[in-house]
């Protein structure tokens, strides 16, 4: 009786999960997510297949126009000749096409000869493939070629994007949907050269046309600029009129290395080329869609979506899998999250890998509807045999998420014991942070833009410091007080501290414009770091208590934080968290503010900027400079210590706070002066 009722819940479990998440896949509600996935394959997948050798790219770049500026006196826009003489230079070739990607719709601005010049070109060449554009599928009339430039073109390409609804153009039609049908510029240039192969024998995508196998950019093909096809043609026709023979050179090109190659034209310069979103960028060249179809069609190459049966056995496959999964992992008691999790993680993954590897042999598998019913088979399944397990571990979580980090509740969960108070000594990496001048920003806000400020900065320094496995401490208005190596141990505890000081810096540069339009000002933080022994565990009373650190090693955090203002700096560490980082792996790179001794310690301490190594590469010069003239501030030599420190005030920000320095200690000279500087606040 029980083994029927358990097979008769099993197959209530795989019956529903099927019915329900095969209704989400086939009314499209996984639509928007299977893209991305089928964009991320895309990306992967790209770097394992070879542009074409029949296809190469000529663009009129930013290089192009500054040259003909200055050789030929061309302003923009170029003579309409121009890419006549490109096209006689593909003709001297037998080049098996070119199409470009650019409309001429009204006559040149440098007279009727100008578009007889193109035209001759075009129509001496024969396979010439000029575009239309059409600026919806809807449009009856598209922008064309002014008459005389139409009728010497071989076709009409048509250019009109294929978007899907998230705006990325991952299909390319074969045909324009107006009354005259024009072929893409891909399909119109094969067509010319007769290699168009047979349209309805390529695989046809969801909603119309083909899919696009893209290659990761433009680079990968064969890359002219238009200076070089002129500058070759340019010396073809010098040699005919001086009746010398032809040498390409090193820096010229040969016409004849263009024989049977398929030739695309675009404008490829700072504000002249169109774009759009693909797969592989959201500002991809739109004339690399068009090479891409002809890629894809002369490799024979193509997509194509899975079959109906296909998608049905995957789904039966997931949701039976899943229970199986799920009553292995009952079966064997692995109890714990992290099993379990590696357990799916690794099912999960596997299947992704497969289904790169199949759409790298031109079949697209549904992503999201196979992991969504493994995952739903699993969870239904585990909490079906779980019902009336785990209650503690639930409790506990929902009773210290938000008091405690989930790293500590983990070591509650599985050290009960540890749930009283008492804490115990390590050596820890102590982060204090705080941001300037925030009083007078919170001054000019009201208490609701306050705190959506506040939470936004919050959250992203918090999401970096969780991500390089800090454990938050508290947070005290602005500021933030987070540690690493407790509760769990980490060897490399200052080399993360030390990356997550300067990721949030680097995140809150990003941030700056947003926060900016809030504050008015500048928004910055100061951040120290010290590394030492200190005693953490929980502390309070028997009914209330954090999990937090106490000791010397954490006030000289705290101090150090303050202590950046001394030297108009924003980040700095204590010589052991820099050592430990160092003997960890840290390839930042640090430079000596001082040795000082912060509010209430006699002794000095030996104070680092750190900073990545292409920083610190850009400010060499300077940091010399600071270097030697900091030597001679220890060595009591104020007044030459000024001087150089003043040789790069303008560069270095506390180059200038030195100045104020040896100003008052020339001002009052120390009695016995040793060379560490003496803090009087904190």
């Amino acid at each position: 009786m029980k083994s029927y009722k358990k097979i008769l819940q099993s197959s209530l479990i795989c019956i529903s999960v099927f019915a329900f998440v095969s209704f989400l896949h086939f009314s499209g509600f996984f639509t928007w997510s299977d893209n991305k996935a089928y964009d991320s394959r895309m990306n992967v997948t790209a770097p394992f297949f070879s542009p074409s050798e029949q296809i190469a790219v000529v663009v009129l770049d930013q290089t192009s126009l500054d040259w003909a500026k200055e050789k030929l006196g061309w302003s923009w826009p170029w003579p309409r000749e121009s890419y006549g003489k490109m096209i006689d230079f593909f003709n001297r070739g037998n080049a098996a096409s070119i199409a470009f990607d650019m409309v001429y719709t009204e006559p040149s601005i440098y007279g009727a000869a100008d578009d007889e010049a193109l035209a001759k070109s075009c129509s001496d060449f024969g396979k010439v493939i000029q575009t239309v554009f059409y600026s919806s599928s809807v449009s009856k009339e598209g922008l064309k070629p002014i008459p005389i430039i139409e009728k010497s073109a071989a076709l009409l390409g048509n250019v009109q994007s294929l978007f899907d609804e998230d705006g990325i153009d991952r299909r390319v039609r074969f045909y324009s949907e107006s009354a005259l049908h024009e072929p893409s510029l891909a399909i119109a240039s094969l067509a010319i050269s007769g290699k168009l192969p047979d349209i309805s024998k390529i695989p046809i995508a969801k909603g119309g046309g083909m899919y696009v196998r893209y290659l990761e950019d433009l680079d990968r093909f064969a890359p002219y600029n238009a200076e070089q096809i002129l500058r070759s043609e340019f010396a073809i026709e010098k040699a005919e009129r001086e009746g010398v023979p032809y040498d390409a050179g090193d820096d010229l090109l040969d016409p004849s290395n263009f024989e049977g190659i398929h030739i695309f034209f675009g404008l490829y310069a700072p504000g002249l080329f169109d774009i759009c979103s693909t797969p592989m960028a959201s500002t991809y060249p739109g004339v690399g869609v068009h090479i891409s179809q002809m890629d894809t069609i002369l490799k024979n190459e193509y997509l194509a979506d899975a079959s109906l049966l296909l998608v049905i056995l995957l789904l039966v496959f997931s949701v039976v899998g899943g229970l199986l999964i799920g009553e292995t992992v009952s079966y064997v008691r692995v109890r714990t999250f992290l099993l379990r999790s590696l357990l799916f993680l690794f099912i999960c993954l596997a299947y992704l890998v497969a289904s790169c590897v199949v759409f790298a042999n031109g079949i697209i598998l549904p992503v999201s509807a196979p992991l969504v019913a493994f995952t739903l088979s699993v969870a239904v399944t585990v909490c079906k045999n779980y019902m009336t397990e785990g209650r503690q571990r639930r409790y506990l979580k929902t009773a210290f998420r938000q008091y405690l980090s989930p790293a500590v509740i983990d070591n509650l969960i599985d050290n009960p014991s540890a749930l009283k108070l008492g804490g115990e000594e390590r050596e820890i990496t102590a982060y204090f942070s705080d941001v300037q001048g925030f009083t007078s920003i919170s001054e000019k806000l009201n208490p609701s833009e306050l705190t959506d400020l506040l939470n936004k900065y919050l959250s992203a320094m918090t999401d970096i410091i969780l991500e390089h496995g800090g454990t938050i401490d508290k947070y005290e208005g602005d500021a933030i007080i987070a540690f690493w190596n407790a509760p769990t141990f980490q060897k490399d505890h200052a080399k993360r501290a030390l990356e997550a000081a300067l990721a949030c810096q680097q995140k809150l540069v990003e941030m700056q414009d947003e926060l900016v339009a809030v504050t008015g000002k500048p928004f910055k933080q100061r951040i120290g770091l010290n590394t030492g022994r200190a005693v953490v565990g929980n502390m309070g009373s028997r009914s209330r208590f954090d999990y937090t650190m106490l000791g010397d090693a954490v006030n000289l955090a705290s101090r150090l934080e303050g202590i950046n203002k001394q030297f108009d700096t924003y980040t700095m560490c204590s010589n052991a968290t820099m050592q430990s980082a160092v003997e960890n792996g840290c390839t930042f790179k640090f430079r000596q503010l001082s040795n000082i001794a912060v509010v209430g310690r006699k002794e000095g301490v030996l104070v680092y900027e750190p900073m990545l190594e292409q920083e610190f590469a850009a400010r060499k010069p300077e940091f010399d400079v600071f270097a030697a003239a900091y030597k001679l501030f220890v060595q009591g030599q104020f007044e030459k210590a000024k001087a150089m420190f003043a040789s790069i005030r303008d560069k270095d920000p506390a180059a200038g706070k030195y100045i104020e320095k040896c100003d008052m200690l020339m001002k009052n000279p120390p009695a016995n002066w040793d060379g560490i500087l003496r803090a009087t606040e904190k």
